[in-house]
């Protein structure tokens, strides 16, 4: 299934305005295929889709956490402290205009700002938590891979200054009790990630 299939079958339970979702699939194409963005793009969402598809069954919300998915790096910029904020903000303003309930929106801005902070209580933001942090337990030569994106992306900031900022989040994951939030996540990613983050601060 094609990420624009996705989104129509996801927004059509939504509303019959088919032209207005036209408008909003063409928004978030336009926004993840921004030339700066190596490793936050359609890609990502792609592999996002891959472990929702997967776990579907454990989430009381889907659809929510669907909708989560498609905009939590919506805006992305790498001088952008904001990112997930904007994200969030971004997300509401179009999606209010959906048959959601506030209670959905409130849910769907939760699980995006959790997205910075990697912190969650609902269950289901656990599990957004987790898809978005999957790369960093994968195979060796992937996670190599995605770490190359990553610089490619904050390719404008200077050596000194991205290995200063890198240096510090790899930081803040290895010193964490616990990278994930679920417990299959931990028992499948938990030991490779922190080995491919402290092999990537040796690096530095």
């Amino acid at each position: 299934m094609t990420l624009r299939t996705r989104f129509f079958d996801l927004t059509s339970s939504y509303t019959n305005e088919n032209q207005y979702i036209d408008i909003l699939w063409n928004e978030l194409e336009s926004h993840y295929t921004e030339s700066h963005r190596t490793y936050h793009n359609l890609t990502h969402l792609e592999e996002l889709f891959g472990y929702f598809d997967i776990y579907k069954k454990e989430l009381e919300k889907p659809d929510l956490v669907a909708f989560a998915i498609f905009y939590h790096d919506i805006i992305y910029g790498v001088w952008n402290k904001k990112n997930e904020e904007d994200s969030a903000k971004k997300a509401l303003k179009v999606l209010q205009n959906l048959s959601l309930s506030p209670e959905d929106l409130e849910e769907i801005e939760s699980h995006i700002l959790a997205t910075k902070s990697h912190t969650a209580i609902s269950k289901d933001t656990k599990w957004m938590i987790d898809f978005d942090l999957a790369i960093l337990g994968s195979p060796i030569a992937r996670y190599n891979l995605y770490s190359e994106l990553i610089r490619k992306e904050y390719r404008k900031v200077p050596t000194f200054l991205y290995k200063k900022g890198r240096k510090k989040m790899l930081k803040h994951f290895i010193e964490k009790p616990f990278i994930y939030s679920t417990s299959i996540f931990r028992t499948l990613y938990e030991k490779q990630a922190k080995m491919n983050l402290q092999a990537e601060l040796n690096s530095l």
